[in-house]
């Protein structure tokens, strides 16, 4: 009898992973990288810097989201099944960020981005993925 859990716990701990913390850490890291962004951009206008981080937190919420399945799901398919040296949650949080600052690569691609709107979205990217990435390694299946 094999030790490991079956491929569908695996699965379901990665989606829970990635579904569940990724929009919880876009909507906390979303609000402080507005801050970061727009005092970057534009240090003279600092009266609009709660709406702003209200903003950005909300859209760090569906960014955090799509992040976090993009890198929980495999870095979690990947250090059960393939690769056991992702299991180290610094390694696999690392790996994560590279995956998140792909996708910011990637949205970035398709969108004339501003200084600021580049800022955010490769700060949120990162550090979703590397969160995501990390958590989703060392989390056990007997959860489910």
């Amino acid at each position: 009898m094999s030790l490991k859990p079956p491929l569908y716990k695996e699965i379901l701990v990665g989606l829970f992973v990635g579904g569940l913390f990724g929009p919880v850490i876009g909507w906390f890291i979303g609000t402080f990288a507005t801050f970061f962004a727009v005092t970057a951009i534009d240090s003279d206008n600092v009266r609009t810097m709660r709406t702003s981080g209200f903003i950005g937190g909300l859209i760090g919420i569906p960014l955090g989201f799509v992040t976090g399945l993009i890198s929980g799901l495999p870095l979690r398919l990947l250090s059960s099944r393939v690769l056991t040296l992702l299991r180290n949650p610094w390694l696999a949080a690392g790996v994560g960020m590279l995956i998140g600052w792909s996708f910011a690569f990637f949205i970035l691609l398709r969108w004339y981005p501003t200084v600021g709107s580049l800022i955010y979205v490769v700060i949120v990217c990162m550090v979703v993925g590397g969160i995501t990435g990390g958590v989703a390694v060392i989390a056990k299946p007997r959860w489910l």
